[in-house]
């Protein structure tokens, strides 16, 4: 569980903005069955392997003699899929004027290009 957990935070963090996390539950694996392939159908991805829990444990006696012992359990499924943001990312551009590498002079020109370049084209798509 250590190793999934550790797996887990090195895949959100790598993607911290572009990742969504969720846990799926239920009382039933057919349940969770459904819930996991529904995810799924809507671009999610399974994190590791399922779970069961046990949530709930009762110990039925009739007088002092144990009849049984009802146990319930929960089972859950993580899964992350990545959000697209509703940004344009533009490269920061700059050059040394003579070589000299203490001095930044920033391309503005070259990345306004590039933005209005990227942002016809999200157009031209939509």
């Amino acid at each position: 569980m250590q190793f999934v957990t550790s797996l887990l935070i090195d895949l959100i963090n790598s993607k911290t903005n572009n990742m969504e996390y969720k846990i799926i539950s239920s009382r039933s694996p057919e349940e969770l069955t459904r819930k996991v392939n529904e995810q799924l159908n809507e671009g999610w991805k399974l994190v590791g392997g399922h779970s069961v829990v046990e949530i709930h444990r009762q110990n039925r006696y009739s007088g002092m003699q144990h009849m049984d012992t009802r146990i319930e359990v929960e089972y859950s499924q993580s899964i992350v899929r990545e959000v697209k943001l509703n940004t344009i990312e533009v490269d920061v551009a700059f050059y040394h004027p003579n070589d000299d590498e203490t001095i930044k002079v920033y391309d503005e020109e070259g990345m306004r290009e590039e933005f209005e370049y990227k942002l016809s084209n999200l157009i031209k798509q939509n």
